[in-house]
C-alpha cells in the first residue's frame, strides 16, 4: 500500500470515528432534553372585544419566568410578566391589549407565547397562537 493510500485510510478512520462520537453525543443530549419534559401545558388564547387577549397556561415547575408575546419570527412584541410563578395545577393567566412594548397596536398576524425560565435555563415558544385581524396599524 502506498503512503498516499495509508494517509487516506487514516483520515477516513479519523473522520468516521469523529462522526460516530458526535452522533452518540447528540443522542445523549436529545435524551436529556426529552427527560426534562415540557415547560408548560394547556396553553389557551382567548380573544375579547377591544381588542384584548388573554392567555392561560400551566407551568410544569416553579421558576422565575418571563412571559412574552412574540411574532412568528420569535421577535419580541411585549413582555406580559417577569416574576416567580408556581408549577402545578393552578393556571397562570395574563392579559394583552394587542399593543407592542412601545404602545402601538400590533400589526395583523399570528402571535405566540414565549416562556423564558431562568433557573431551568430554558426558553419555549408555544405552538398555540392568537391571530390579530384588521387593518395595518398607523405609525
Amino acid at each position: 500500500m502506498s503512503e498516499r493510500s495509508r494517509s487516506a485510510v487514516l483520515i477516513s478512520i479519523v473522520v468516521v470515528s469523529f462522526l460516530l462520537a458526535a452522533t452518540a453525543a447528540a443522542i445523549v443530549v436529545t435524551q436529556h432534553l426529552r427527560d426534562e419534559g415540557p415547560v408548560a401545558s394547556s396553553i389557551h388564547w382567548k380573544t375579547r372585544p377591544g381588542p384584548r387577549y388573554r392567555v392561560c397556561f400551566l407551568l410544569t415547575h416553579a421558576d422565575k419566568v418571563t412571559v412574552s408575546v412574540v411574532d412568528f419570527s420569535d421577535g419580541l412584541i411585549r413582555v406580559l410578566a417577569d416574576r416567580e410563578l408556581d408549577g402545578g395545577d393552578a393556571p397562570h393567566c395574563f392579559g394583552w391589549d394587542g399593543r407592542t412594548s412601545s404602545g402601538r397596536l400590533a400589526a395583523p398576524g399570528p402571535y405566540h407565547l414565549q416562556l423564558a425560565l431562568e433557573r431551568a435555563d430554558r426558553t419555549a415558544v408555544s405552538g398555540e397562537h392568537v391571530t390579530i385581524h384588521g387593518p395595518e396599524p398607523k405609525p
